[in-house]
This record gives structure tokens, C-alpha cells and sequence, in this order.
């Protein structure tokens, strides 16, 4: 079994909404999952706004999370930590360029993540993150996410209630 981690945190420096304990709360998440929970450092991705890691663009995290599919196997355990802003858009609005569909039609907004540079490529909605992580994570795989933002409750657009 091996132990496996993306966490993002994005203060969103120089921005309106900037936000200033985001990134400290990823450093200290992944002093935890090394120190007390046996990850080894080399499979925690850090994804940051800081300059000193892989910056948490639209594209990035999308390809750390399917790459975190790609990496894992029965029996395995991940782990996605996300702290920065969430937010809301309207389902028929702007999806013209994204292949995938909602898993739940007809729903009142999609719950998002903003990348640091979401006003240029766009917020990462719920279904999107469904397609690319949730979905194609094999079975036996061990997925626990923590959302440290707003409208969070239902951001990987799981079809449980």
C-alpha cells in the first residue's frame, strides 16, 4: 500500500480576495501527513501560490489529479487537500468548451474551485473534478478529500445524498 497527496493552497497574492493563511495551512498539512501518517515526502504534491512550488493553475491541478489516478492501485490511499476559494456559477453558463456533462442535471449551480489563475482560464467546477478524479479512481483505492473552502459540500458532485 502506498500513501499518496496533492495539496493545494492559494492565497491568491496580489489579487482581489487575497487570502493569507492558505498556503501555511498545506505546509502544515503535509508536516502532518509525513510526520504522524507515514506519507513519504515524495508522493506529497504541494501546490502553491508561494514561488517555491508547482504553481496551482487551472491546468496543473487538473493534471496532478489525474495523475494521482493514473499513479494509484487497489489497496492504495489518497489524499486532497484543497484551501482556497470556492464559489458558485450557473450550470448552463459557460460550458461550451468542456467535453464532460454534470453528473447531476438540472441542479441549481455547480460548486467550483478557484486556481490562481481562474480569471483568465476559468474556475474548476464540480464535475469536472468528478470526471477527472473522482470517476476514474480505481476501485480499492482509499480517497479521503477535505475542502477548505466555500461551497464545498458538494464539489466533486459525488451522486450520494
Amino acid at each position: 500500500m502506498l500513501f499518496r497527496s496533492l495539496l493545494v493552497g492559494i492565497n491568491y497574492f496580489g489579487q482581489d480576495g487575497q487570502l493569507s493563511g492558505c498556503v501555511d495551512d498545506v505546509r502544515r498539512v503535509k508536516d502532518y501527513l509525513c510526520e504522524h501518517q507515514g506519507f513519504d515526502e515524495d508522493r506529497v504534491l504541494l501546490m502553491a501560490d508561494d514561488g517555491l512550488h508547482r504553481d496551482p493553475t487551472r491546468a496543473e491541478i487538473i493534471a496532478a489529479l489525474r495523475e494521482l489516478v493514473a499513479q494509484s492501485k487497489p489497496g492504495d490511499s489518497v489524499y486532497f487537500h484543497y484551501s482556497g476559494h470556492g464559489g458558485l456559477l450557473d450550470p448552463n453558463m459557460g460550458n461550451k468548451s468542456n467535453k464532460f456533462k454534470a453528473s447531476k442535471p438540472n441542479k441549481e449551480y455547480d460548486e467550483t474551485l478557484y486556481p490562481v489563475d481562474h480569471k483568465w482560464a476559468g474556475q474548476i467546477r464540480d464535475f469536472t473534478l468528478f470526471n477527472h478524479f473522482v470517476k476514474p479512481m480505481k476501485a480499492g483505492v482509499i480517497v479521503t478529500c477535505v475542502m477548505d473552502c466555500c461551497h464545498s459540500g458538494s464539489v466533486l458532485d459525488l451522486p450520494y445524498s
